[in-house]
């Protein structure tokens, strides 16, 4: 064409630009849609599944909340451990894993949660530490991670490293990145939680969680739990109820060992939401691993 290799197609998206393109043969799967979110939770680094499980989503998704234990925490467990990984350690690969995926999916803003695992750390700390120390000490790593940054020492190699926070490394990204200490936030009318509350039966969580909220706040439509490491979805009168599963190997989760629960089921969730902030039940999508 025009003596030149290049196709019809290519010579379009260099002149009207290539978002402007791709916004055109997809406007038929994203009209209605006011905010797409992708809610992940329970990864549970380092034993977490590879980022590129959620790669279909990278510059899809306006939201991307982590929906609790996204870190370990294992060396503050108080189940058996067959081997340690070092609490610092652990942080720092916990904080490359949310770097990943903030890096894959490139939202527009982030939603940290606190999850029942993070809590440990506070825990751990409120038994060991007397009053004085522990006013000091985080909440959880995630305090350190998204919020404060955090130096890892090495005494023996006379090294300290710094490891700045999210919100700080983000910040000229224009990815604004939140974290309040919360277990639960409401985008629109959906809210988003990671209970220390658990049921075994399928959705069963999820119940109480309803139960729990209706009295709290009665505004609203839809809710996505961490957490439970089960998938599942239902709708009870007018809410739609969401369990989004886990996105860690389960194989090396050992903690449920002989209790007679069923095994977790990975999975996470891709929500779209209306002007009114609602749920569009058509292009939501649980989806399965």
């Amino acid at each position: 064409m025009l003596g030149l290799q290049i196709t019809p197609d290519q010579l379009l998206k260099q002149y009207v630009g290539y978002d402007k393109v791709y916004n055109y043969f997809t406007d038929k799967d994203t009209a209605g849609i006011k905010t797409r979110i992708l809610s992940i939770s329970d990864a549970h680094v380092p034993f977490n599944l590879p980022i590129d499980i959620f790669a279909k989503y990278s510059h899809k998704v306006d939201v991307l909340v982590f929906n609790g234990d996204i870190e370990d925490c294992w060396s503050c467990s108080k189940f058996p451990r067959m081997y340690r990984l070092g609490f610092e350690k652990e942080m720092v690969l916990a904080r490359q894993y949310m770097i990943d995926v903030i890096n894959l999916i490139r939202p527009k803003h982030v939603v940290v949660l606190m999850g029942n695992h993070e809590a440990r750390l506070g825990r751990y700390l409120s038994v060991n530490l007397n009053e004085d120390l522990l006013a000091i000490m985080p909440d959880s790593p995630l305090d350190l991670i998204v919020n404060e940054g955090f130096h890892v020492r090495d005494r023996m190699n006379k090294t300290d490293t710094y490891y700045s926070p999210l919100v700080e490394l983000y910040k000229e990204q224009n990815i604004n990145i939140t974290l309040d200490g919360s277990w639960y936030t409401k985008i629109g009318h959906v809210i988003f939680a990671h209970p220390l509350s658990y049921s075994s039966a399928m959705l069963k969580t999820t119940e109480k969680a309803v139960n729990y909220f209706l009295r709290v706040d009665r505004d609203f439509s839809a809710i996505c739990l961490g957490h439970t490491h089960k998938l599942g979805s239902y709708k009870q009168g007018n809410i739609l109820m969401y369990e989004q599963g886990c996105c860690c190997d389960l194989s090396k989760l050992d903690y449920a060992d002989g209790k007679l629960v069923l095994p977790g089921q990975n999975g996470f969730l891709y929500l779209c939401l209306d002007d009114n902030g609602d749920v569009i039940e058509n292009k939501t999508l649980l989806e399965t691993l």
